[in-house]
C-alpha cells in the first residue's frame, strides 16, 4: 500500500467565507503572568450598555483592517478573580487610550475593574491547531473557559485539544490531487473519453482514517466505486479536538477522472 500524505485540506464553504469573515485578531487575557488569546470582546458590552460611538483614536491611528474590525486590541487581566481592564492599543500597538478619557475616577492604578461583563468566555494557549478563516474559530493547543458575573470570576475549566494531528492551516493549501491521482488504479478502469468527476463528502475517525462517506455526487458507478475505495485508503485525515473532545468534521475530496490523466498513469 502505497504512504499517503494529505498536505491539506479544507471544508469546501472556505470557499465562500467573504472578507467580513477574516479571523480577528484578539484581545489578550492576562492570568498570573501567562498571556492567551481571548476570544471574546468585553470592551464592545460596555460600548454597547454605554451607547458610545465615537473612536477610540484618530484617522492617523486608527488602521482598521477587515482582520481587527473593531479597530483596537484590549488587554485584560484576572487579578484576585475579578477581570480588569488594563490597556487598549491600536491595531498596530503604535498608540494606546487614556483610560480615564474612557472611565474617569474609575480607573484605579492603571486599570478599570470590568463590572458591566457578564458573561462566559473561550481563551486560547500554545500551537494553533487549526486556522479557521472566520471571526474567533481557530483551535489551539490549550482552551480555558471563564464565566464572569459583573466581572466577577465564577467558573474556568480547562480542555486539552493536543491529540489533534493532521490539522490543515487555511492559507497553506496544496491541492490534494496529486495524493488522490496516484491512488486511482488507473489500468483497472475502462478506457475514458470524456472527463468524469466525482466529489465525496468523507469523516475521519481518532485516527486520522476515512470512515464515513456522507454523500456522493457522480453518475457513473464504475469511477464512483474507484472514488470510494481511493478514499478509504486515507490515513492522515485531520484529526480535531475542540473543547477536549474530538470533533466530527466533513471533507470533501475531489476526484477527476480525465483520458489524459488515465494516459500518464498507465
Amino acid at each position: 500500500m502505497k504512504h499517503i500524505t494529505i498536505i491539506c485540506l479544507i471544508f469546501a464553504m472556505s470557499l465562500f467565507f467573504r472578507t467580513y469573515a477574516t479571523e480577528q485578531e484578539p484581545d489578550r487575557l492576562i492570568i498570573k503572568g501567562d498571556t492567551m488569546l481571548l476570544h471574546a470582546l468585553p470592551l464592545e458590552h460596555w460600548k454597547k450598555q454605554n451607547k458610545w460611538n465615537k473612536p477610540l483614536f484618530p484617522d492617523s491611528l486608527s488602521g482598521v483592517s477587515s482582520g481587527c474590525w473593531r479597530g483596537y486590541i484590549a488587554y485584560w487581566e484576572i487579578i484576585d478573580n475579578r477581570l480588569y481592564l488594563t490597556n487598549i492599543f491600536n491595531e498596530e500597538r503604535t498608540a494606546k487610550v487614556n483610560l480615564k478619557s474612557l472611565f474617569a475616577e474609575k480607573v484605579k492604578d492603571g486599570r478599570v475593574y470590568a463590572e458591566w461583563f457578564s458573561d462566559t468566555v473561550t481563551a486560547y494557549q500554545g500551537k494553533l491547531l487549526y486556522y479557521m478563516h472566520m471571526g474567533f474559530s481557530s483551535i489551539f493547543e490549550h482552551e480555558f473557559e471563564y464565566s464572569f458575573e459583573k466581572g466577577l470570576l465564577k467558573n474556568a475549566s480547562y480542555f486539552d485539544n493536543s491529540l489533534s494531528k493532521n490539522t490543515p492551516f487555511y492559507g497553506q493549501i496544496r491541492n490534494p490531487n496529486a495524493t488522490i491521482d496516484s491512488l486511482i488504479n488507473w489500468q483497472a478502469l475502462p478506457p475514458i473519453t470524456e472527463t468524469i468527476k466525482v466529489q465525496l463528502s468523507v469523516e475521519a475517525n481518532e485516527l486520522g482514517h476515512v470512515d464515513s462517506i456522507l454523500s456522493i455526487r457522480g453518475n457513473n458507478e464504475i469511477f464512483i466505486q474507484e472514488a470510494i475505495r481511493v478514499a478509504r485508503l486515507f490515513k492522515k485525515m485531520p484529526v480535531i479536538y475542540k473543547r477536549g473532545k474530538h470533533m466530527k468534521f466533513s471533507f470533501f475530496l475531489p476526484f477527476t477522472f480525465s483520458e489524459k490523466k488515465q494516459k500518464e498513469n498507465m
